[in-house]
């Protein structure tokens, strides 16, 4: 007997227009029979494994949804204050050139720029990436129109390519960030060129370089200007939003200062040539770092009221003023090592 035989069914052929006619078998029917007509365990089994699977993927969705993101998100947070170290198997003509170089390819091609991420993106949640990354240009943009300036080959006429990656270098509110920064580094790219045929001037010198530490001075002015507003404010817990910006912006503007202040003084070593001046280089090549490195966990600032949290604008403001007292220490020794030079010429022309 066929299987299609067991069935309580009859199948008739017709000719009519019809077709086949099922016709079922009587209207009484034992209920042993339909008792008979359960789904097997195995598919019984097999659906309750099937309906847990997809309670554990939807669970693990919003898992993720819920818990995912927000560690995406910190992990997005790449800030790099570490020191830059130039490569000597393709040396630079201008370690500065080099230095600030290396410090815009990190953010582009390392942690990538915040401001150009979409809304859905985990560091565009992010404050203190983006202040960090603004304050980096920002203080890349100001040091080379110094440099522009300096390496003038004409009286008021500064130099071309370094006035172009300035302009580029300064921060902007615009759709993309990343193409402006790209042709910044082609701008510093191009004078480096220019400088290994010799058709740019490369400033060198001991008026150049206190320029620049004045330079760098106002930056460390110009934050605590920053955190002082922010700092006398328990806005926001932990902190505010303007409290983070101020803090990463000073931050970056520190990183910036240490680096190019040991790209200048690896360039020309004859710089600092006293005892007290290296004392004097080493304790405000120290203070610069310990702000640019200053990287608490979560920033707070309770203006003091906190029992538990830590001001932070206030410490930095701390190490800022330790930057200037170390910075201005610096300046008088290199200006009394002339004078001592002077004086020592003085006293051997006089024998």
């Amino acid at each position: 007997m066929t299987a299609a035989e067991k069935l309580p069914v009859e199948y008739i052929e017709t000719d009519g227009p019809d077709g086949p006619v099922v016709t079922l078998i009587g209207d009484n029917m034992s209920e042993a029979y339909l008792d008979d007509a359960e789904p097997s365990p195995l598919m019984t089994a097999m659906g309750r494994f099937w309906t847990r699977i997809v309670r554990t993927a939807k669970f693990g969705l919003v898992l993720a949804l819920v818990a995912g993101y927000p560690a995406m998100v910190t992990m997005s947070h790449k800030v790099d204050s570490s020191a830059v170290v130039l490569s000597t198997a393709t040396p630079w003509y201008s370690n500065d050139t080099g230095t600030a170089m290396t410090l815009l390819g990190r953010e582009l091609s390392v942690a990538g720029w915040a401001g150009d991420r979409s809304w859905w993106h985990p560091q565009a949640q992010l404050t203190a990436l983006p202040a960090w990354q603004d304050g980096i240009t920002g203080a890349l943009s100001e040091y080379t129109v110094l440099a522009a300036n300096h390496a003038a080959r004409q009286p008021g006429v500064p130099d071309t390519d370094l006035m172009a990656a300035a302009r580029l270098l300064a921060p902007a509110q615009e759709a993309e960030a990343t193409p402006r920064l790209n042709a910044a580094a082609e701008a510093l790219q191009a004078y480096e060129g220019r400088l290994s045929r010799g058709l740019a001037a490369q400033p060198t010198g001991l008026a150049i370089f206190l320029d620049e530490l004045n330079l760098y001075q106002s930056w460390s002015t110009k934050a605590q200007l920053r955190l002082r507003s922010s700092a006398d404010r328990a806005e926001g817990w932990p902190a505010s939003r303007q409290d983070i910006e101020a803090l990463y912006i000073a931050r970056a503007h520190a990183q910036v200062a240490s680096q190019m202040m040991m790209s200048s003084m690896i360039q020309e070593p004859e710089l600092v040539r006293t005892r007290d001046a290296r004392e004097a280089r080493d304790r405000a090549i120290f203070a610069w770092r310990r702000a640019a490195t200053f990287s608490p966990l979560i920033v707070s600032s309770q203006a003091g009221t906190g029992t538990i949290l830590s001001d932070h604008p206030a410490a930095m403001m701390y190490y800022l003023s330790e930057i200037d007292t170390a910075t201005a220490d610096f300046v008088d020794a290199l200006e009394k090592q002339d004078a001592e030079v002077i004086s020592v010429a003085e006293t051997t022309a006089a024998e």
